[in-house]
């Protein structure tokens, strides 16, 4: 069944998302509700779980609108528009970022980094008003592939063994705009003035599954091939040797650095690329 639109009304915006998360009748909404008086979460910590997403417009103009969550489990409203990848109306999420103290402009505690997965399934498609949140402008892709017309500078020795990550949503093996193609022209370039004698690419699935807001999570093996043999695909495509590349591919993989080792089950969504001249 396709869910309609919802659009919340200006005076009671979580109340409206309590009852969109728990299907309950509306007169139940505020026994769901974070109380005004809840401590917020603690700065730093990490929090995970799965939630239907809701778009706040805004009058900051162009860009402006907010991305927002709510934990089915404590009820707090959380700003989620920090993850490069934008949840879809209508389609549940499924989330890990890092509280902060910053300024609530959206209706939410602020995560940041954060990282976002698009689930199968339905949520209502959920619009709420501005309310008197201002929102932000979204910030600008601080690196991004510059058009094929400028001119290319190769990375200058000395050149050592070097690993390079791209980074998957949960479930997919597509290569997200803004960040892998970056990666990939970096490594092709590295390749080329390295004269590289191998290109070894990893690919790695999160096969141990976890419980997020009652939902199992957990990949399948054969998503870590499928993302390893995609980006094979594409640096061949970019003029790296066939006879350079090797792949394979594992699950249970360790976490990686991921904003400073601070999304460890992210990152363990990735395929890795070491280049050993």
């Amino acid at each position: 069944m396709i869910r309609p639109l919802v659009r919340c009304g200006a005076a009671a915006t979580f109340a409206c998302l309590a009852v969109i998360l728990s299907g309950q009748p509306a007169g139940r909404a505020q026994d769901r509700a974070a109380p005004s008086g809840e401590a917020s979460p603690m700065v730093g910590t990490t929090q995970s779980f799965v939630a239907c997403p809701v778009y706040r417009d805004t009058d900051m103009g162009r860009k402006s609108g907010c991305w927002l969550a709510t934990d089915p489990a404590s009820a707090r409203g959380y700003d989620v528009t920090w993850a490069p990848i934008k949840p879809q109306l209508g389609k549940p999420i499924y989330l890990e970022g890092v509280v902060t103290d910053e300024l609530d402009t959206c209706g939410g505690v602020v995560l940041k980094p954060v990282r976002v997965s698009v689930l199968p399934g339905r949520c209502p498609a959920t619009l709420v008003p501005a309310e008197a949140f201002v929102g932000r402008p979204s910030p600008p892709a601080t690196d991004v592939l510059r058009p094929a017309s400028e001119p290319r500078t190769l990375p200058p020795p000395p050149y050592d063994r070097r690993d390079f990550q791209i980074y998957f949503e949960f479930g997919r093996d597509f290569l997200i705009y803004q960040h892998a193609e970056v990666v990939l022209e970096k490594v092709q370039l590295y390749v080329q003035a390295s004269q590289a004698s191998q290109v070894l690419v990893q690919g790695f699935a999160a096969t141990d599954p976890l419980v997020r807001s009652g939902r199992r999570i957990a990949e399948p093996l054969e998503l870590a091939q499928k993302r390893a043999e995609m980006v094979v695909l594409a640096l061949k495509r970019m003029g790296v040797p066939a006879a350079a590349l090797f792949a394979e591919w594992h699950g249970s993989p360790l976490p990686t650095d991921l904003e400073g080792g601070k999304l460890p089950e992210s990152s363990k969504r990735r395929v890795t690329i070491t280049v050993t001249p």
